[in-house]
């Protein structure tokens, strides 16, 4: 699969709506909940929706107002469709609902830390960009999805950031968020 990263809110509902059926109807979840793994409610089974409801204009200004910046607009716009969502990638369980992301440096200040010692030498060159970024996953098994301010094109999309950290390899970028999300999607996919 090779899709376009949406960019519109019509364009995230489809995508997501897309992403959601393909998840709710996989090998992937049927083994999770043979195993009592997975985190798929009742209500997101019945919906055939992975995320939230939409987080809202208000919602979205409140958290830009809270960080001191303006949210790309990939970003902004999935937001808009979906505030938050569940199980997006196979070790990343949930992406942060817009109260909840902040800035990586205040949400995982022990991890920034360790990745930052002088025995670190080769991760240097990315602790700058971490001390910066905007976290917007939440817990997983040493998966982090970043945004970082420090890289802004034209369009005003941040650079996006898939970082194995458990793996210890070095962040991934990618153009934006939603090239990002359409990547996590395409793993999905090839995994079959």
């Amino acid at each position: 699969m090779n899709s376009a990263p949406p960019l519109t809110d019509l364009e995230w509902r489809e995508f997501l709506r897309a992403y959601s059926c393909e998840y709710l109807n996989s090998d992937d979840l049927r083994r999770a909940t043979e195993e009592g793994r997975s985190s798929v409610t009742d209500v997101q089974r019945e919906t055939g929706w992975l995320g939230g409801g939409p987080a809202g204009e208000a919602a979205v200004l409140a958290a830009e107002r809270r960080l001191g910046i303006r949210l790309p607009p990939s970003y902004r716009n999935f937001l808009l469709v979906s505030d938050g969502w569940g199980v997006i990638a196979d070790s990343l369980a949930e992406l942060l609902a817009v109260g909840r992301i902040g800035w990586f440096r205040d949400l995982e200040p022990e991890l920034l830390a360790s990745w930052s010692m002088p025995d670190m030498d080769h991760f240097a060159e990315h602790s700058e960009m971490l001390e910066r970024a905007l976290l917007i996953s939440g817990p997983a098994d040493g998966d982090y999805w970043l945004l970082s301010p420090d890289d802004i094109a034209g369009n005003d999309e941040w650079t996006a950031y898939w970082w194995m950290a458990g793996d210890g390899q070095d962040p991934e970028p990618y153009d934006d968020f939603a090239a990002l999300v359409v990547r996590a999607r395409e793993n999905f996919l090839a995994r079959g």
